[in-house]
């Protein structure tokens, strides 16, 4: 049972109270039954019949009333218990179709309501699961190895995941030739770079250490508490598959067996172990953003926090950023402070990062972040983006320098105004400032053209010398469009008043304040939003509608307040200077 079903529990538990006869006959079974889709994905992963008969899922999987996913639970559930049937269409072909069919947005694999994010990519991986359990790992193999060859990069990169999550020596050899050969070289190297634990080979190669036919609640718990060794981390898996129990006591002593699974270092209880009882342990309690933070902050073993880390992203989503960026000035592995950062950049734009489902058997990281669920344009609300630069003007840095090499690159891209100065300030200080200028690509403000345009003239390798001059040139044709569909304000403040007389230097080409040195960048990074020697006003009324503004080289225009927005007024427009 999937812990999402037991606030479905709960209501139907107040119901039957409300039936009290019934209630009384059936006391728990009329409160707590899963929905269909649950009890057969249920049955896929632990191998054992979950609340419904062979015969039932044979009627579920032959009738044509049933929906896509739920006859594709059927027949993985068939699979594993070995009752598949030559009658129907091959299993292979199932799959094959269903990678066929693949989509980065999941359009054509809508999760059923009792099993939320399960789409297409969950599908997929639930089927390899179900043919390496069934002993059929060479054929899966098979059918990866062609889809990671063709059709879209989406697809290749689930394949590759899948592939990695099998993780016999021949199915992660295709992955490396995939590096050598395929579109994607990067993809490659990330997927077996992002390991996870335990393969599907190895839960295959285990399967009889504790018989499906004891996989029930009470026993598994059991064989946890009896130590830690391979047979227990096992019972541990699959005890990670049920919902709470409804015995409180029973609840509270499984949970309690799992964590001290995950924190038991004696014995045979190493890092395997710990890793699948931090899996189990999460799928069956959410625990809160705190207890995540405070495991992790306390756990050596670098692959134990990455778990960790899924677990808090997968249960808490955007209410755990906090808490991850505390850890992101501490954690010394650069492989978690990805997991924290690329968590902060997804869930802080308002998308998942990970999901439920990544507990149990996750993608690749790239496959998260660049296709998953067509995710829409980048977009970061002001108050999520003034929390990061908060976190690095507070001299906050990820440890490692790549890491907070691609924390600039990213925030540039949601950048504008004073919070470009802000950043730029953070990119000015790093050690190699001139051998990055990559990491300037993804600026969308033109306001720092002058600071970029002095920096074109610093020595620096020719790749960085070229790319910085591409981005200053998208800069430079993003302010003539943006220039040209601007909307000004019109309220009778300062703020208001100051942008009339920056557009009305575009558009009368009066120049950007140059920068010629390093003092002089310096002071403009320094400067804010409105540098207070660009511009000094002198009002002429109490109201304030009518203003002098004089400039740095000592010329004056004449500006008011009328018609509901200000109007320049000087005699002489083109700026000669009054005095």
């Amino acid at each position: 049972m999937n812990v999402f079903a037991s606030r479905e529990c709960k209501a139907r538990l107040l119901l039957a109270i409300t039936a009290l006869s019934l209630a009384c006959i059936f006391p728990i079974r009329a409160s707590a039954r899963e929905t269909l889709p649950q009890r057969l994905l249920r049955t896929i992963q632990i191998g054992a019949p979950q609340d419904i008969s062979i015969d039932e899922i044979r009627k579920v999987a032959e009738s044509n009333d049933t929906d896509y996913t739920t006859a594709i639970l059927a027949r993985s559930a068939l699979l594993v218990l070995r009752q598949d049937e030559p009658k129907h269409i091959a299993y292979d072909e199932l799959l094959d179709t269903l990678l066929n069919h693949l989509v980065s947005d999941g359009t054509p694999f809508q999760p059923l309501p009792s099993l939320p994010s399960f789409r297409g990519k969950e599908t997929v991986f639930t089927m390899v699961y179900a043919m390496v359990m069934s002993g059929n790992q060479e054929r899966v193999i098979d059918i990866l190895e062609r889809h990671s060859l063709t059709g879209s990069r989406y697809k290749q990169a689930i394949a590759l995941s899948a592939l990695r999550n099998v993780g016999t020596p021949r199915a992660i050899s295709i992955i490396q030739q995939y590096a050598e050969k395929g579109q994607d070289r990067n993809l490659a190297e990330t997927t077996l770079a992002d390991e996870d634990y335990p393969v599907l080979s190895e839960i295959h190669d285990r399967w009889d250490m504790v018989p499906p036919a004891q996989r029930t609640q009470d026993n598994l718990r059991l064989v946890v508490e009896g130590g830690c060794n391979q047979r227990s981390a096992l019972a541990a898996y699959w005890l990670g598959f049920f919902a709470p129990n409804p015995d409180p006591k029973k609840e509270a002593a499984e949970l309690h067996a799992l964590e001290s699974m995950a924190q038991t270092n004696a014995g045979g209880c190493e890092m395997m172990e710990h890793v699948i009882a931090l899996k189990s342990l999460a799928m069956r309690s959410a625990e809160s953003a705190d207890y995540w933070k405070r495991l992790a902050q306390r756990t050596p073993n670098v692959w134990e926090r990455h778990q960790i880390v899924i677990n808090a992203w997968a249960r808490w989503g955007r209410k755990f950023a906090p808490a991850a960026l505390e850890l992101l000035k501490t954690d010394g592995a650069q492989y978690v402070q990805w997991e924290l950062l690329n968590g902060n950049l997804e869930t802080r734009q308002g998308r998942e990062y990970r999901n439920y489902w990544d507990i149990w058997i996750p993608a690749d990281v790239l496959a998260v972040l660049q296709f998953d669920d067509a995710q829409g344009p980048a977009a970061m609300e002001p108050a999520e983006l003034d929390a990061m630069l908060d976190w690095l003007e507070a001299g906050a840095r990820p440890r490692d320098a790549v890491v907070l090499n691609h924390m600039i690159y990213h925030l540039a891209a949601f950048t504008s105004g004073d919070d470009t100065r802000r950043l730029l300030r953070v990119f000015d200080k790093l050690p190699g400032r001139n051998q990055n200028w990559w990491i300037l690509q993804t600026l969308r403000d033109p306001e720092a053209l002058p600071l970029l345009q002095y920096w074109s003239t610093l020595p620096a390798p020719r790749d960085q010398q070229e790319i910085l001059e591409h981005t200053i040139g998208s800069l430079v044709s993003r302010s003539a469009s943006r220039g040209s569909a601007a909307k000004l304000c019109c309220e009778a403040t300062e703020e208001c008043l100051l942008q009339h007389v920056r557009h009305s230097d575009k558009t009368n080409g009066v120049a950007a304040p140059e920068i010629h040195s390093e003092q002089d960048a310096r002071k403009w990074l320094d400067g804010g939003a409105t540098p207070v020697d660009e511009f000094k006003i002198r009002y002429e009324d109490e109201l304030k509608r009518s203003a002098v503004v004089r400039r740095g080289d000592r010329t004056e225009e004449h500006w008011e307040y009328l018609y509901d927005c200000w109007q320049r007024t000087d005699e002489n427009p083109d700026g000669v200077s009054a005095h």
